[in-house]
């Protein structure tokens, strides 16, 4: 897989983005010096490192449309009804990307933490906390800021978790086309099969 320039990352080189995620010994056998973020996708995918992959470009992308990939995957991977706790997890993520308000980050939290940030909707959720803001409640003056790679640690759990449910030998097949959807979002798309839901 040759991935050409991906517009909607953050990060032009393959060495800004292993600043922010430290490299395995896979990933980093497949580093090469001024290599582009987008040729470490490539290179990931190739080598068929797709939780690595997923986990890059996770961190990569900008943090609603990580948030947004895992959305997508959630409708791609997932059934349509899900438990209720976890259903509000994933409404509170979705409602953030089609209106990232300081309000609804917070909200994200209490979803997740009903779940004990264990699933793939608490994850989602998560993360979408993590986005910016201040990790201190509300009531406290004292600004915490996420680190850089919180959202897309989170992103990365989220759709690694959506890729699981089915035949255990399919899933490196379902993570292959978790991947692309993201790199569909990575290239200015929506993630989706059909447009609609598409966040503005």
């Amino acid at each position: 897989m040759e991935l050409g320039f991906l517009p909607k990352l953050r990060f032009s080189l393959a060495e800004q983005l292993c600043t922010v995620l430290e490299p395995g010994e896979e990933a980093r056998a497949l580093l090469k010096p001024g290599m582009s973020a987008g040729q470490f996708l490539s290179a990931l995918a190739g080598a068929g490192l797709f939780v690595d992959a997923i986990r890059y470009l996770a961190v990569a992308l900008p943090r609603r449309e990580a948030v947004w990939w895992a959305c997508a995957c959630r409708r791609t991977f997932l059934p349509a009804e899900l438990p209720v706790a976890e259903a509000t997890a994933w409404q509170a993520a979705e409602a953030w990307v089609y209106e990232p308000s300081e309000p609804l980050r917070r909200a994200c939290f209490a979803p997740g933490e009903a779940l004990k940030f264990e699933t793939a909707g608490a994850y989602a959720a998560l993360g979408t906390f993590w986005s910016g803001g201040s990790l201190a409640p509300p009531e406290v003056a004292l600004v915490i800021p996420p680190g850089d790679g919180l959202t897309g640690s989170a992103i990365a759990a989220s759709v690694i978790l959506c890729c699981v449910p089915g035949p255990a030998k399919h899933t490196g097949q379902r993570q292959q086309a978790a991947f692309a959807i993201g790199i569909d979002i990575a290239n200015g798309g929506v993630g989706l099969t059909e447009a609609q839901g598409q966040p503005s």
